[in-house]
């Protein structure tokens, strides 16, 4: 059995994944990571990067800033909260430097232009961030991967469907120990799910906004 979790890598969730992980009690716990970056972002290791992977990760890390919290914590707390159970830890994710030549080799020049321009100008860089404006995000999540995968297809196939074609093979490759947990950004969960159609699913908005009352969760957004 393969249980897909949709997390957000800027909004901290930690106490929900500690929770969902007791309850499943699952034997392997899988995250939206490679080893690399796993042992980067636990030891704080920075590393070169191309221009534009490096300014979106810029961008993640300020917006989760906002919030107080870090980028990738959710993807920590899952790997050490599985380690402290004794439960094995799978990392799923395409190696980071291959992310980043698909990005380069698939993005054409006007599309570079057009997320470098749109980076830029970004208006998460001039404001403080509410809660209501994460959950404005959170519940038109779809419509934002959409307007995505039109603007900018060349990204969205490197960001989406090559990596989640990767993940899902790898999620298959261990699905034979057992029951598998695994977390992952909330906008893979429609490419996983069609490549694992018998996957239990339990989004983002069941974790923030129907948590408390359908599974016990409680949800605090953390803001300075």
């Amino acid at each position: 059995m393969i249980i897909l979790v949709g997390v957000a890598h800027v909004v901290d969730l930690k106490r929900q994944i500690e929770n969902v992980i007791l309850q499943e009690n699952p034997d392997i716990v899988a995250v939206e990571l490679d080893y690399g970056r796993y042992y980067a972002m636990k030891n704080k290791v920075e590393g070169k990067m191309p221009y534009m992977y490096r300014k979106m990760s810029e961008m993640q890390k300020k917006l989760a800033e906002m919030l107080g919290t870090e980028v990738g914590s959710e993807m920590l707390t899952a790997v050490d909260v599985a380690q402290a159970m004794g439960k094995e830890v799978v990392f799923i994710d395409m190696d980071a430097r291959q992310i980043a030549e698909n990005i380069k080799k698939r993005m054409t020049l006007r599309e570079k232009l057009r997320i470098y321009c749109s980076l830029i100008m970004t208006p998460f860089y001039h404001k403080k961030l509410t809660e209501d404006d994460v959950k404005e995000v959170i519940d038109n999540e779809e419509r934002y991967i959409k307007y995505l995968r039109e603007k900018f297809p060349g990204l969205s196939k490197a960001l989406f469907e090559d990596r989640e074609e990767v993940m899902a093979k790898n999620l298959k490759s261990v699905e034979n120990k057992g029951c598998v947990i695994a977390f992952v950004g909330d906008g893979h969960l429609k490419g996983l799910a069609a490549r694992i159609p018998d996957a239990k699913i339990i989004k983002l908005k069941d974790l923030v906004n129907k948590g408390k009352e359908s599974m016990g969760f409680s949800y605090t957004l953390s803001f300075n």
